[in-house]
């Protein structure tokens, strides 16, 4: 074995020395870092916790306010459904109530012609007239209100109902007024069975009909084409006429209640497709027109078919 000098000895105690020296430098350092990486931590966990306090407080008042808007938006709903119908019982009661005087003054002034034609002078005939007149048309238009007010009050179940059957059950209530037009109303089919309504739907179709024989072209007999059109999800019933057709920027206004197209050149009280879109959408489906002027409308409604 080698034998070490002093020299040798010192030099290795001095070597061991300042290795242990830069150990301990290193390991004061690694405590450092590591108490320093533990205060982070522990500062970051401090603010993820006041975080999550402030989310659950901000979540728990958006549940309280969506609470409230919730209730205040059921007492608000329940408000107008009530004053709703309580304004529907309203036009129902007076439009019921006035039709007995309407129905007295036409009578009076249809007797007044009738009686005292002789001795009243040409106007006075044409005043008796046009009370006569403008009586019915009062009429009508109360008829027309209690059916708005009726088919948007009433319980609308709805079942499996084939349209031929209504089809021809409202050619039939028209079969005067196709007649009187001398009107050509293809109706052949093939109808299918669809989810409604059936005296809904029956009103329906009697105002769009009736709309189709009412708006004509002077001297031109009405030509009517009832059709159904089945889709994906849905069943669309055309009432096709060759009317004067309907301009682009009028479109969007018919089925609103009280119009009257081109200042109420034309018959009508102007509810009549009012009912049609309150019936139509009452029973889940929906209204739409296609319609070039001078060239006819196509009126369509859908309704879902039944399976």
């Amino acid at each position: 074995m080698m034998q070490l000098t002093k020299t040798d000895l010192l030099e290795r105690a001095l070597a061991m020395n300042e290795a242990l020296t830069l150990g301990s430098v290193r390991q004061h350092e690694l405590t450092d870092a590591a108490d320093l990486a533990n205060a982070l931590l522990l500062e970051e966990i401090s603010e993820r916790k006041q975080a999550e306090e402030a989310l659950h407080r901000a979540q728990a008042l958006l549940t309280n306010r969506a609470g409230q808007l919730e209730g205040l938006v059921a007492e608000r709903t329940t408000e107008l459904s009530a004053t709703n119908k309580q304004l529907e019982a309203f036009v129902y009661s007076i439009a019921h109530d006035l039709r007995a005087p309407l129905r007295a003054m036409q009578g009076y002034a249809s007797l007044l012609v009738q009686e005292a034609s002789a001795a009243l002078s040409e106007t006075g005939r044409q005043h008796a007239a046009r009370i006569s007149k403008s009586a019915q048309f009062m009429d009508a238009l109360l008829i027309d209100l209690l059916a708005f007010s009726r088919i948007s009050q009433q319980h609308v179940e709805l079942t499996p109902v084939n349209l031929q059957t209504v089809v021809e059950s409202v050619l039939s209530r028209l079969h005067e007024d196709i007649q009187k037009k001398n009107a050509l109303v293809d109706s052949s089919g093939p109808w299918p069975v669809v989810l409604a309504h059936e005296a809904t739907l029956a009103q329906v179709l009697f105002n769009l009909l009736s709309n189709a024989l009412k708006f004509t072209t002077p001297d031109v007999p009405p030509k009517v084409r009832l059709r159904a059109e089945e889709q994906s999800e849905f069943i669309r019933v055309w009432v096709e006429d060759n009317g004067p057709g309907i301009a682009a920027d009028h479109q969007g206004q018919i089925f609103r209640l009280f119009t009257r197209l081109e200042g109420g050149k034309h018959e009508g009280t102007g509810i009549g497709l009012a009912i049609v879109q309150k019936g139509v959408e009452r029973m889940g489906g929906r209204v739409g027109v296609e319609s070039i002027p001078g060239q006819g409308s196509r009126l369509w409604f859908e309704l879902r078919p039944s399976r």
